[in-house]
């Protein structure tokens, strides 16, 4: 299978799996160049859930950088190794320094580059401050970052919904069962301004997709 039906395998897959778990993704019309775009971009967003990941591909597929613990998640494992995650142990230089080297090596063959430099999830009202590594690789190749802000709401009143949010000791299968079993959630999506590397340290570019997502998730818990 090619790149491009690779991909387009992965957000059908994405679209119909969040179809089944009761999840709504709604977007603005920003998010509609986002999908149009041919370019590779990197996309950065805050970290509720492990189901983040599905609502960004089925908006627009990309490479993830998850941590290494996801391999041994029961069913999502399997499927993050098949869709070519990239993984890193935080607490360690080489593999974070591997991470690196493999997200470059996506950008430059054309794939979109998503991740959550957090590091870790929340309850979703709040950003922590970003990790720098994942920028290096969006300086090296002069590729645009793209700020995401991800909210979960309760659609019958719009107040934010915690059934997602993987926090705590909460497991997989826990946290499977406890979306299946609410009555619908509703994702919504935000996008801030395009950031171009150019003049950036890896800091610098962290610090202000940070602030993009900060100010859009304000924007949705308004």
């Amino acid at each position: 299978m090619n790149r491009d039906k690779k991909l387009q395998a992965i957000q059908a897959w994405s679209q119909e799996t969040l179809k089944i778990l009761g999840v709504e993704v709604v977007h603005e019309s920003a998010m509609n160049q986002i999908e149009k775009t041919t370019s590779p971009l990197m996309l950065v967003a805050n970290h509720v859930s492990w189901i983040d990941a599905l609502i960004i591909q089925s908006i627009r597929p990309s490479i993830f950088v998850a941590k290494a613990e996801v391999k041994r998640w029961p069913i999502v494992g399997s499927i993050a190794k098949g869709c070519g995650v990239v993984f890193v142990d935080r607490g360690s230089p080489s593999s974070a320094r591997r991470m690196v080297d493999e997200v470059s090596s996506a950008l430059h063959h054309g794939y979109c580059v998503a991740g959550f430099p957090e590091g870790t999830s929340s309850e979703g009202n709040s950003v922590s401050l970003f990790h720098a590594n994942l920028f290096e690789a969006a300086i090296d190749h002069h590729i645009q970052v793209q700020p995401l802000a991800i909210r979960y709401t309760n659609p019958q009143t719009g107040e934010l919904c915690l059934k997602a949010a993987f926090i705590g000791d909460i497991g997989f299968m826990q946290s499977l069962h406890q979306v299946i079993t609410s009555q619908g959630i509703q994702v919504k999506v935000h996008a801030g301004d395009m950031l171009s590397p150019q003049g950036h340290s890896r800091r610098t570019l962290a610090h202000l997709s940070h602030r993009s997502v900060s100010s859009q998730l304000e924007l949705l818990n308004a």
